[in-house]
């Protein structure tokens, strides 16, 4: 095998593909990763989706076989992911555990949360070992892409020079061209941008850098390595809080015997305030937003979280609370620039582009208007709203409150054409208490919610209300797993 050029090339190159089989899209990805890459370490990082019973491990077998024999044409090793959680898991613990990774990870593939598995997996791979991770959207710069990139008003030599591998400790998206673009409240428990709570308490939000995961390389032994920790803690802290917001209000409860390090819902109700039911939800209009907001918040505050050093914000006093702040010189030696071509986002700096409406699909589903393979049938909120909830609910569908994984209570939403849209409005901590140390401790250290929290200063206000939490009516436990 050739030398490998320290410039252009990285130690490790790894793909990720959950779901089910490959898409054409895939394949073609795969074959111009491989051919861009050809003296790097390769592997095809896998997590294929699992139905229940014999016939499920049947298919799982099928798929891995697929992707194996898709692979050796490229010199690709397929590493399935559950095979390495425990490896993984050292990304995140002590407060979360390889047993938290695999709840998260058979959540994820049984409501057809592939993206987010994926971005979970982007940080916990970045977070052991040196590598560039990559989903199989990319492909080889086309002519006219660099043609339009050398049109555009942020291209110069040094924006797009390639990554030096042999020296470079992180390397992450930027889509903003070196610009302030995105406002957070940076450090907060949640995943939402900004919150009532600091406004209340004049902390300002802070402008920064939009950010993306497509495409992250990390050096072990170095900062890069712990950012990708943070964000993966980060990440994992955000469905934390989320749950616990709703098990206040009545809207989620967990296996009564789980610990903290646990993550299975017991019930998840359809109340329109409900964003962990509109996280599985597939439908519902708010999913999308949820998901691609938790990846970008948690990769901006495991680079605070490391990179950033505190601060007196602008027309406060040394007395006020520090705020972690990131410079700009930072910011460049980290970030690589993508352009938006068309629909295509332009890395110059490995060469790539990736198609941004490229989807995370599973097999192509049964037309909409066909009911007669759901009667009778134990069906997931998943696939029930591929026809409507309420509308299988008018049908007399049984097994909606009954289903195999994930038990829902159907509740009618009281939004316009009884639809299961919601516009939920997030509540995340207040910050304004103590230090900058203890501010990460306390989000580095949200556990897995059962109960209704108790007080718990600095971590969010509305864990010292009084629990609202109405009886909630338990469905039948799918099998553990």
């Amino acid at each position: 095998m050739p030398d490998r050029d320290p410039v252009n090339e990285p130690e490790r190159v790894q793909f990720i593909w959950f779901g089910e089989e490959m898409s054409a899209n895939a394949k073609a990805g795969l074959q111009a990763l491989s051919q861009r890459f050809p003296n790097s370490e390769k592997q095809l990082v896998v997590l294929p989706r699992r139905r229940p019973g014999a016939t499920g491990q049947q298919q799982v077998d099928r798929l891995m076989e697929g992707y194996r024999s898709e692979a050796q044409q490229h010199g690709v090793e397929v590493v399935h992911v559950r095979e390495r959680t425990k490896e993984l898991a050292a990304a995140v613990e002590p407060k979360f555990t390889q047993q938290t990774l695999n709840d998260i990870y058979g959540m994820e593939m049984s409501n057809q949360g592939y993206i987010d598995a994926k971005d979970l997996t982007t940080f916990l791979l970045r977070g052991a070992d040196t590598g560039l991770t990559l989903d199989l959207s990319h492909h080889h710069m086309t002519a006219a892409e660099w043609d339009s990139v050398q049109q555009s008003p942020h291209f110069s030599a040094d924006v797009v020079a390639p990554i030096d591998f042999s020296t470079a400790e992180l390397k992450i998206v930027d889509l903003s061209h070196g610009e302030d673009a995105n406002m957070r409240h940076v450090l907060n428990a949640g995943y939402a941008p900004m919150t009532e709570q600091h406004d209340d308490a004049g902390i300002e939000p802070q402008m920064m850098r939009h950010l993306d995961v497509f495409a992250m390389y990390t050096r072990e032994g170095t900062r890069g390595q712990e950012v990708a920790k943070a964000a993966a803690s980060q990440h994992i802290g955000y469905l934390a809080h989320m749950s616990q917001d709703e098990v206040r209000k009545g809207n989620v409860s967990f296996r009564p015997k789980d610990d903290s390090k646990r993550f299975r819902p017991d019930t998840i109700n359809l109340a329109d305030d409900n964003r962990l039911g509109a996280k599985y939800n597939t439908q519902d209009p708010s999913r999308t937003d949820i998901i691609g907001r938790r990846a970008v918040s948690a990769l901006a505050d495991g680079v605070h979280l490391v990179l950033g050093r505190p601060v007196t914000p602008p027309g406060q006093t040394k007395q006020d609370m520090p705020a972690l702040q990131v410079d700009d010189a930072t910011w460049d030696d980290i970030t690589m620039r993508a352009f938006q071509v068309g629909h295509v986002r332009v890395l110059p700096q490995l060469s790539l582009g990736k198609d941004n409406q490229n989807a995370w699909h599973t097999e192509t589903t049964n037309e909409p208007g066909n009911l007669t393979p759901l009667k009778g049938e134990k069906v997931t909120l998943v696939q029930a709203s591929n026809i409507g909830v309420s509308r299988a609910a008018e049908l007399g569908i049984e097994g909606l409150n009954k289903p195999a994984h994930l038990p829902y209570e159907v509740h009618y939403a009281t939004s316009e054409g009884n639809s299961p849209r919601r516009t939920p409005s997030p509540a995340s901590s207040n910050a304004s208490d103590g230090g900058v140390e203890q501010l990460r401790s306390q989000v580095a250290n949200l556990a897995m919610p059962r109960t209704p929290s108790p007080e718990s200063p600095g971590v969010t206000d509305a864990a010292a209300q009084p629990a609202a939490r109405p009886p909630v009516k338990r469905a039948a436990t799918g099998p553990g797993r």
